[in-house]
C-alpha cells in the first residue's frame, strides 16, 4: 500500500477526471450515497457498500459531482497476482464492481483504521498499517474478488436489459417510454444505464430497435397480406401513415409500396 484517502459527502467537486496509473492499482470503497464510474469506455453504477477494483493502465473517472458520495480510496504498488498480468488484481474482462454485502463492516472498519493511523502517524504506523493492510487484502481476496462474485451487480442488470428486450420483442406495438423503467415494479433499472447498456449489447438504442422491431414486421404484412399501408402502419404501432413511410425508407431503403411491389410476385 503506497497510500490511503477518504471523500466525505461533502466533497462532491471530486477533484480527479479521466486518468489512469501505470504501476498503481486502486481499490475504492464506497462507504456512502451512490454515483457512477467511468471505466474501459462505460459508465457503471455504484453504492453504498460497493468495492471497486481499478487494475493499473485502466482509464477512469468517477461521476460524484451532483451526488452525495463518501469513499475511501486505497492506491497499491506491485501486484502479482499468479494468472494474472503484472498489475491486476482482477482478470481484465472482470467487472470493476463487487458487492462486499455482510462484509461491508469489516471491510469498512479495516480501511477507517487504516486511515486513522496513517493520518495520527504514531509510532511504528508505517508497520501496523501495512499489517493492517495485509489483512485486509486477505480478506477481500479471498471472500469478494472471487469468480463468480465479479459483475454480481452488472449480471443482474444485465439480466433485466435482456427481459426486456424480451418484452419489447412480444409487446412492440405497444408504447414504451425508457424514462418510466425506473419506476417499474418488474424491473426497476436506472434509464440511462438501460440506454447505453441496451446500445451496447444490441447495436441499437432501444427506440431504434423497436422501430426496426415493427418495420420488420410490417415487411412480413407487405408481402403476406393485402392490407393498405396505413392499415400496416397503424397494426405496427404507427399512427401516421407518412410517418411510417418515412421511417421504413430510411430503414429499409424502399418505400412501403415499392417493397412490395418488388418482393411480391403476382
Amino acid at each position: 500500500m503506497i497510500y490511503i484517502s477518504k471523500v466525505d459527502k461533502k466533497d462532491r467537486n471530486h477533484p480527479r477526471t479521466l486518468h489512469s496509473h501505470s504501476e498503481i492499482v486502486k481499490l475504492i470503497l464506497i462507504t456512502g450515497g451512490q454515483g457512477n464510474i467511468f471505466i474501459d469506455e462505460e459508465q457503471v453504477p455504484v453504492q453504498k457498500g460497493d468495492l471497486v477494483v481499478y487494475n493499473s493502465g485502466v482509464i477512469h473517472e468517477e461521476f460524484f459531482r451532483n451526488e452525495a458520495v463518501s469513499l475511501y480510496c486505497i492506491g497499491l504498488r506491485g501486484i502479482n497476482e499468479k494468472g494474472l498480468q503484472a498489475g491486476e488484481l482482477v482478470p481484465e474482462q472482470s467487472s470493476p464492481v463487487f458487492k462486499t454485502g455482510e462484509l461491508f463492516p469489516s471491510i469498512v472498519n479495516l480501511f477507517e483504521t487504516c486511515y486513522f493511523i496513517l493520518e495520527q502517524r504514531k509510532s511504528n504506523y508505517a508497520m501496523i498499517v501495512q499489517q493492517l493492510f495485509e489483512t485486509l487484502l486477505i480478506l477481500i481476496k479471498t471472500n469478494i474478488l472471487l469468480p463468480g462474485n465479479d459483475k454480481s451487480e452488472n449480471s443482474e442488470k444485465l439480466a433485466i436489459v435482456q427481459n426486456i428486450k424480451l418484452y419489447m420483442d412480444k409487446n412492440y406495438t405497444e408504447e414504451f417510454k425508457i424514462k418510466n423503467l425506473e419506476n417499474n415494479k418488474q424491473w426497476q433499472i436506472n434509464p440511462f444505464y438501460f440506454a447505453h447498456k441496451f446500445k451496447d449489447i444490441y447495436g441499437y438504442s432501444p427506440i431504434e430497435y423497436l422501430q426496426r422491431r415493427r418495420i420488420g414486421e410490417a415487411q412480413t404484412l407487405l408481402i403476406t397480406t393485402n392490407l393498405s399501408v396505413t392499415e400496416i402502419a397503424n397494426s405496427v404501432d404507427f399512427n401516421s401513415s407518412a410517418y411510417f413511410s418515412t421511417i421504413f425508407k430510411k430503414i429499409v431503403s424502399l418505400s412501403p409500396k415499392e417493397y412490395r411491389k418488388q418482393y411480391v410476385k403476382h
